[in-house]
């Protein structure tokens, strides 16, 4: 008997032998690409609100709704403080930390000082931001910050304020209204349990205040024409709540003894729960579509640029910076990043907090990476913000310890994958349906 394997056997032992090959070299391949990154960072623009700064309001103003005096600040209203500063110099160090592990700096101030570029409002709290996280990131350096003016309005963070006439305020009264049911009343109704626990930090266990206060849900509800940078205000029970519960966020972030912080009542808890009001103002006031849109065109049209003389090479006249550099920080407001978000149709969330924060020294980040494999640009979206406690205690922030981050998805445009990517040509589609060209404001930002 032949022991020779018949022609269809050795043609079966060939496939399987060439199986176990192509599946042993898939592995090594897989293997190979496993240990690379995903894709190369090439720019990241952080758009950041301020530190910890006092209250807006005076404690006159705010006294009229609680039962005891509210605590004195070291600084006038709306004033970085220097917990504030320390807390952005923090973030600074980070930032440094962060990159320079990914390859975009070197952790070196002579190297990175020029691919750096650094944009802010010129708001006391915003350039002394600029300057903490400038000490943090780049060391022993004096930045180039790019601000307007002093006193001068800058239409990249206030364009209502800049170009009046432009914003229809009937149709900003309409947008919202009609995410409440055309009636301002349903809000308190609706909230009512986060209201009563705001008013028993007010005035004690059973909320009740002395003759002379008032009660915020006793307030008249009214949305109406926006002032100053805001097309449109919602009076009343919640803006007055926003306002309050800005206060005692302020309170516990700034560090103060907690005998201090809500006289004494408000608990982490408690102070979770009653940031739902401060979150629901912003997100009916700035991210309903058409004031985000008149609040955020501008911003989100240099931000466009910026990406594109980045992905494209080319200087770009509405761009921040100048092309090849690699990390741009817009200093601005929590108003700026509501907005953006608002025009973009994003949503963040943190341990913590409610949908939506933005807390003091929060960022929006956008990174623009390249993937190595087809070499297509892509787009990575997410908040990223110290903790409550972070921010209390002034930890330090290492890449062992890092911030709070919230990765983004981005609708329409982003994808399945953990950093929830978007293809550059996506994201652009996007920023050209929703920004307002006539919001936009030609030149250098």
């Amino acid at each position: 008997m032949s022991l020779r394997p018949r022609p269809c056997h050795l043609f079966n032992r060939i496939l399987r032998l060439g199986s176990v090959l192509f599946t042993v070299a898939l592995a090594v391949s897989c293997s190979a690409r496993a240990g690379e990154p995903d894709s190369e960072l090439k720019l990241v623009i952080v758009l950041t609100r301020h530190g910890v700064r006092s209250p807006l309001l005076t404690n006159e103003a705010l006294g009229k709704f609680a039962a005891r005096p509210w605590p004195q600040w070291s600084v006038a209203p709306g004033i970085l403080t220097p917990h504030g500063r320390q807390q952005m110099e923090l973030f600074g160090a980070y930032y440094r930390a962060r990159y320079a592990s990914e390859g975009l700096l070197t952790g070196k101030t002579a190297d990175d000082f020029p691919q750096v570029f650094f944009r802010a409002d010129n708001d006391q709290r915003t350039l002394e931001t600029t300057l903490a996280l400038a000490a943090g990131l780049l060391p022993g350096s004096k930045p180039d910050l790019h601000a307007r003016p002093a006193g001068q309005v800058d239409p990249l963070f206030q364009p209502v304020k800049a170009n009046p006439g432009l914003p229809d305020r009937n149709l900003a009264i309409a947008s919202v209204l009609g995410r409440i049911g055309n009636n301002p009343a349903t809000v308190p109704q609706a909230y009512q349990p986060v209201f009563a626990t705001l008013q028993q930090v007010l005035g004690g266990e059973h909320g009740t205040l002395p003759p002379g206060k008032t009660v915020v849900t006793d307030l008249p509800g009214q949305v109406q024409a926006g002032t100053g940078d805001n097309t449109v205000a919602l009076q009343g029970p919640l803006r007055t709540a926003e306002q309050i519960v800005d206060a005692l966020l302020l309170e516990y972030t700034e560090g103060l003894p907690m005998k201090d912080v809500g006289w004494g009542r408000l608990t982490p808890a408690m102070l979770t729960q009653v940031l739902q009001l401060h979150s629901l103002y912003f997100d009916l006031t700035q991210a309903t579509l058409y004031p985000a849109q008149a609040q955020a065109s501008n911003l989100a049209d240099h931000l466009l640029q910026t990406i594109e003389q980045s992905t494209g090479g080319q200087s770009r006249p509405g761009a921040f910076g100048a092309p090849g550099q690699k990390l741009i920080i817009v200093v601005g407001h929590d108003t700026n990043i509501i907005n953006l978000g608002g025009l973009l149709g994003l949503n963040w969330w943190l341990p913590g907090t409610q949908v939506n924060p933005v807390l003091p020294g929060g960022a929006l980040v956008l990174e623009v990476r390249r993937r190595p494999h087809d070499g297509q640009f892509v787009i990575r979206t997410y908040y990223m913000s110290q903790s409550l406690e972070q921010i209390r205690n002034l930890s330090p922030l290492t890449l062992e310890s890092p911030p709070a981050i919230a990765p983004i998805f981005i609708p329409g445009c982003s994808g399945a994958g953990p950093g929830f990517d978007a293809p550059l040509g996506k994201f652009e589609d996007l920023l050209h349906r929703v920004i307002d060209p006539k919001f936009v404001v030609p030149g250098t930002p």
